[in-house]
């Protein structure tokens, strides 16, 4: 079957639309590494040195809002002649309703945040519920947590 040219035109226009409209409608989420530096943290009544060993943590951006993070991270915590090594490899689901880590999380709670200031290592599962500024008015842990900054005096 011969086409003509406008035909075949007309055909790949309409294909092309069709194909655009499905892509927009399915987006596919986007994942780009977790970038953490060393810092000082001052959390703690004393500073915090936050080395980070090893970084292969990812986040996942869905279209409809929701973050995924999944991934290794392993971090160095230092108070002078005190140290520890921590595997805080989560992971974290985090979308407009709220935050739930699983696994191992560090979590930098500031003045602000229910019972902050301070350093939490977590294990098991972590709800957080955040205000409108960001700041964590609910902390719930089902699992063990260790203050960081005690183990660390």
């Amino acid at each position: 079957m011969k086409m003509g040219k406008r035909t075949a035109a007309t055909l790949g226009v309409v294909l092309m639309t069709v194909l655009l409209a499905g892509a927009a409608t399915a987006a596919q989420p986007i994942r780009e590494p977790l970038l953490i530096e060393d810092d000082v943290l001052t959390l703690c009544s004393f500073p915090v040195l936050l080395e980070v060993i090893a970084n292969k943590e990812y986040v996942t951006f869905f279209e409809d809002g929701r973050l995924l993070v999944t991934g290794k991270l392993f971090v160095r915590l230092t108070h002078g002649d005190n140290s520890l090594t921590l595997n805080i490899s989560g992971p974290a689901h985090i979308s407009d309703l709220g935050e739930r880590y699983a696994g191992r999380g560090l979590f930098l709670l500031f003045p602000e945040d229910v019972g902050g200031p301070g350093l939490v290592l977590t294990t098991g599962r972590v709800d957080v519920v955040r205000a409108e500024d960001g700041f964590v008015t609910n902390f719930s842990v089902k699992g063990n947590t260790v203050d960081i900054c005690a183990a660390l005096a």
